[in-house]
């Protein structure tokens, strides 16, 4: 779901169970995003870079794996294996403004040598190396998904397959993923979250069960 107010657009992914309640495996995996969402949000600064986010946010994700028990291993090492992407195939966010998309970051990629290239995260690659400055406003949007076509050629790789338990990965297939997409806005000395929706997993139960009426009316200024 997203918005738009004079012409100012965002998105908020928003994920939640079809039912209004969400199984053991759901509910695991949203408080893991969820978590990887705060351990991001606590780090955003002026001065801090995406890169360096988007290094905390795959780092969280693989933290929260190891706890729960479907990966087992060294973080440091499965990041350099790359693993995170087995589990968060995207970017961490964008800039909204003028567009959902908005424009934005260091086109200067182009530049780059070969061997930061190869260091590059080619999901967001024009944020790859900008700077966050006060009154920013971006999104940040971890997710983690247990896709078949993924996960099927990791757990044989000899490299990302040592640290997968895959026991523990087979009880989670077929609940499909989690992502969770908050708007914030880069403050003096850090940031603030300004997407308002419900978040934690009581409050999407509690929501779910006693949903607003369906003729509140849209405000004439959207």
């Amino acid at each position: 779901m997203g918005g738009e107010y004079h012409c100012y657009l965002t998105d908020i992914t928003s994920t939640f169970p079809i039912n209004g309640k969400f199984t053991d495996v759901q509910r695991t995996t949203y408080e893991m995003v969820l978590d990887t969402v705060h351990t991001v949000v606590n780090r955003i600064r002026p001065g801090f870079t995406w890169r360096e986010a988007r290094m905390v946010c795959y780092r969280a994700l693989l933290r929260n794996l190891v706890e729960q028990g479907l990966l087992v291993g060294s973080v440091d090492d499965m990041y350099d294996a790359k693993l995170h992407r087995v589990f968060m195939p995207h970017g961490i966010g964008h800039f909204i403004g003028g567009d959902v998309h908005d424009v934005g970051g260091n086109a200067s990629y182009w530049c780059w040598s070969d061997a930061e290239a190869k260091d590059i995260d080619w999901y967001d690659p024009d944020l790859e190396w900008c700077p966050l400055e006060k009154n920013m406003v971006l999104t940040i949007e971890p997710g983690c998904y247990y896709n078949d076509v993924l996960l099927d050629p990791a757990i044989l790789d000899p490299i990302q397959g040592k640290f997968m338990v895959k026991s523990e990965i087979d009880k989670y297939r077929g609940i499909g993923g989690v992502r969770i997409e908050e708007v914030f806005i880069v403050t003096t000395d850090g940031c603030e979250i300004i997407s308002d929706v419900p978040r934690t997993v009581t409050e999407i139960e509690e929501y779910m069960k006693n949903p607003p009426p369906d003729d509140i009316p849209f405000l004439d200024s959207f």
